[in-house]
């Protein structure tokens, strides 16, 4: 695969430790950061971008992340080593593979983390194709962390049940609400969030004001956490007449997969996972305004009663996916 580094930093381009081309892997190739939006445009194979945000000003910084996450031909990481994401974690919202801060960038980027990162993002990049014999082995090896918290080790890799919400209407909230009233409007939405994950062992994981990753303890046997996502969508119409603090009712995406990663308390911006980056994808790409999605693992081992209620949405990223139906007087049907 090709790597190409828009960078206006020596420093930056001497961290990159590739002294050698493979057949997975060419020598980076290094172009000032203005030419980004040129030379990914003429990009003919899916390719690995790096672009450091040095001398980026936070005004512009939106901007390139919107071009960055639209350009299907490209897995983009972003080098901060000053630090200007407040939020890693938005590198993976937006689809991005890679964040490289001032500690990775210090200790060098060789061949081993581009081939990793490669790897992790192979499920975009060479999605595999199910056939129907197949499926009931198509899931990865799951490491179970267990029913509960107890076992789980900073650190460590397990197989979480990872849920993905997320407001619709951002942009034009932050342009109605003021920031003050906003704030205060998310608070609540968080509180809301967290209370109703609690019972099914939920605890946010990874949150940027609007949404986030929620992750739940799988034991390997079942997956209670589609009925925490059936609950959310139902009850969000009392939280809009009881709790919430935003002047109309909100919408939000929700999404659930089993995968597993690595789990951390911090710098969860720095963890590589195609299971992470597939419910990222999940939500921000695919998922539609106001609905519930899941991939055919959480929808096998989810509550039986409530299979019912989600019918076929079609194929993404190489996995079956399962869009909820509303209940219409207590029938599956909308």
């Amino acid at each position: 695969m090709d790597v190409l580094v828009f960078t206006n930093s020596r420093k930056v381009k001497e961290c990159f430790q590739v002294s050698r081309k493979s057949s997975r892997l060419s020598l980076p190739r290094f172009f000032p950061r203005q030419d980004l939006k040129k030379n990914i445009k003429s990009l003919d194979k899916v390719t690995l971008v790096y672009l450091d945000l040095g001398d980026i000003s936070a005004e512009e910084l939106p901007a390139i992340l919107r071009i960055l996450s639209r350009n299907t031909m490209i897995l983009f990481g972003l080098i901060d080593p000053a630090h200007k994401l407040e939020d890693p974690a938005q590198v993976f919202f937006k689809g991005g593979v890679d964040y490289i801060g001032k500690n990775i960038l210090s200790t060098g980027i060789d061949a081993k983390r581009l081939n990793l990162v490669i790897d992790r993002a192979r499920v975009k990049t060479n999605p595999p194709v199910l056939f129907e014999q197949d499926k009931k082995n198509s899931y990865p090896d799951y490491i179970p962390s267990g029913k509960d918290w107890r076992n789980v080790v900073v650190g460590q890799e397990y197989a979480f049940c990872l849920m993905f919400i997320e407001l619709d209407g951002r942009e034009e909230m932050e342009k109605k609400y003021g920031l003050r009233n906003l704030g205060i409007a998310l608070d609540s939405f968080r509180s809301f969030i967290d209370d109703s994950v609690k019972p099914f062992q939920g605890r946010l994981w990874i949150w940027s004001r609007f949404g986030g990753i929620i992750l739940f303890p799988f034991d390997g046997s079942g997956c209670p956490q589609l009925k925490c996502g059936f609950k959310l969508m139902l009850f969000k119409h009392l939280y809009d007449i009881e709790e919430s603090l935003f002047p109309s009712f909100i919408s939000f995406r929700l999404a659930l997969h089993i995968g597993n990663t690595v789990f951390v308390r911090k710098n969860t911006g720095n963890i590589i996972s195609d299971s992470l980056n597939f419910i990222f994808h999940l939500g921000q790409q695919y998922a539609k305004p106001g609905q519930f999605y899941v991939s055919e693992s959480v929808l096998q081992l989810g509550q039986k009663e409530l299979k019912g209620f989600f019918s076929d949405s079609g194929i993404f990223e190489g996995r079956t996916i399962y869009q909820m139906r509303l209940p219409n007087h207590g029938q599956n049907e909308i």
